[in-house]
């Protein structure tokens, strides 16, 4: 009767061993893969640069003085959102194409790249206003 104590006390010591690495095996990849769906979705931040990057342009420009040139405004624009977004860890980089104004219309040709240190996406955008 002893021995059985025994074996039935050992088994049920690695039972809950078992099920103590199990249970905090399938925590620690549910955590994983919940961290990783949410890093790598660029989708949110790429809809509020092409929101409001046009808008913060065509502020800088109305408040700009008037010897401004427009590649100067531009760039005051995108090193306020390259410093934004580098704050919260992603990498941004605008690159002017070409300016132009027309009878009090500006036009803008650029691009700009978003990485967030494993992938990267390359928008080209032309902006009017």
């Amino acid at each position: 009767m002893k021995d059985n104590a025994q074996l039935l006390l050992v088994s049920g010591l690695i039972m809950s061993i078992t099920l103590i690495a199990v249970s905090s095996t399938i925590t620690h990849s549910v955590n994983l893969g919940q961290h990783q769906g949410e890093r790598h979705d660029l989708t949110p931040l790429l809809s509020s640069i092409e929101d409001n990057f046009p808008l913060a342009l065509e502020y800088e420009i109305d408040n700009a003085a008037a010897d401004t040139s427009l590649s100067t405004s531009f760039d005051t624009t995108t090193e306020t959102f390259e410093s934004l977004l580098a704050s919260r860890g992603y990498s941004l980089f605008f690159t002017l194409v070409s300016s132009s104004e027309d009878s009090g219309t500006y036009t803008f040709i650029y691009s700009f790249e978003i990485n967030d240190g494993t992938m990267y996406i390359n928008l080209d955008q032309t902006v009017s206003f």
